[in-house]
């Protein structure tokens, strides 16, 4: 009896110790890769394709991740756990192998059989891409028109003016770093008269409660609105200059990160105070061709085409205005959107 339970005492151990050594290692490593591939994608978006960037970062993410060895260890992958399988995806392999150096010590296996030398081996996989995000949460309330052909160049849409989002729209990479009017300080290239890109959250047609009035208007320019606003969305227009509450909110904003400007060489946001600055925010574009509508309740609308990326840079008692640019939110993903401004990594495999 006491042989026999010796043999079931060992078969647990095995189950216990080993196999729960296995499973916590693979658990770690996809943990691991996971993460160095959504940081890879993300890398390669921002980077306009750049494999070596991408994969650098890869490796370095998944260098700040741990799984057990013989104990617990850095995941140590190089470029050749990194590929790019197409043009906008990245696959990531992390490892605990005898060919990489780093094998699972186990304990009782070998007791079973003999010939085992007790080093776990296993790998995990992971790719990632990147997509546009066509719904999210805390934008800034303006709302401008998306770019058409503006055949007179009189900044204002006429009718019979060529406009499609993919097309005539702002893309990336083509307009990061144009600078756009997000608050118009007079209404003369509005489509609507006494309106100046202005807009009240939520959406009309979510059913959410649509707030109004400067309080809010000037609180989420500073901060955040709480509803999360997608591509189709309604959006109610929020008549009046606001001019004091514009200058109030866009000061506070600016006052959160001062030293931040944007590069025109590099293209990017530099002396930041600040790894993402708070200045770097989510706004979104409407139909120029549909322009203001008007519901059955007399409620004055816009049809929101794109949510975008822009680096808001000053007031000053004028216009607002901000630079395109690329940012990573969270949000919903938008399979048939072009813009790409704001955008997510997802894994897909």
């Amino acid at each position: 009896m006491v042989a026999v339970s010796i043999v079931m005492i060992f078969a647990f151990s095995v189950l216990a110790i080993d196999v729960s050594l296995i499973l916590l290692a693979k658990t770690q490593l996809q943990n691991a890769a996971d993460a160095a591939a959504i940081a890879g994608a993300t890398a390669y978006y921002l980077s306009a394709g750049n494999q070596d960037i991408a994969t650098q970062e890869a490796i370095t993410v998944a260098g700040f991740n741990y799984a057990i060895q013989d104990s617990m260890q850095n995941v140590i992958i190089t470029p050749v756990d990194v590929t790019f399988p197409d043009e906008d995806r990245i696959m990531v392999y992390t490892n605990r192998t005898k060919a990489t150096n780093d094998p699972v010590r186990l304990y009782f296996l070998k007791i079973l059989d003999p010939l085992f030398d007790n080093l776990g081996e296993m790998r995990a996989k992971a790719t990632a891409r990147v997509f546009p995000v066509g719904g999210t949460d805390c934008l800034k309330p303006w709302c401008f028109p998306d770019k058409w052909d503006d055949a007179d160049i009189d900044s204002t849409y006429d009718v019979g003016e060529y406009y499609d989002p993919d097309i005539t729209g702002y893309k990336v990479p083509e307009d990061v770093g144009v600078q756009v009017t997000l608050k118009l300080r007079n209404s003369n290239k509005s489509p609507r008269t006494g309106w100046y890109y202005a807009v009240d959250f939520g959406a009309l047609n979510t059913g959410d409660p649509v707030i109004t009035g400067a309080d809010a208007y000037r609180q989420w320019i500073a901060e955040c609105e709480p509803f999360s606003i997608s591509v189709g969305d309604y959006l109610q227009i929020e008549p009046g200059n606001m001019v004091g509450p514009t200058a109030q909110g866009v000061g506070d904003l600016v006052a959160l990160d001062p030293t931040a400007e944007w590069d025109p060489i590099t293209g990017s946001v530099i002396n930041s105070a600040y790894p993402t600055s708070p200045r770097i925010i989510k706004v979104c574009a409407f139909d120029p061709t549909q322009g203001v509508q008007t519901d059955s309740n007399g409620r004055d609308y816009l049809v929101v085409v794109k949510i975008i990326a822009a680096f808001i840079e000053t007031h000053n008692g004028s216009d607002v205005t901000a630079r395109f640019i690329k940012r990573a939110s969270d949000g919903d993903v938008c399979e048939d959107c072009e813009d790409g401004f704001l955008f997510k990594s997802v894994l897909v495999e």
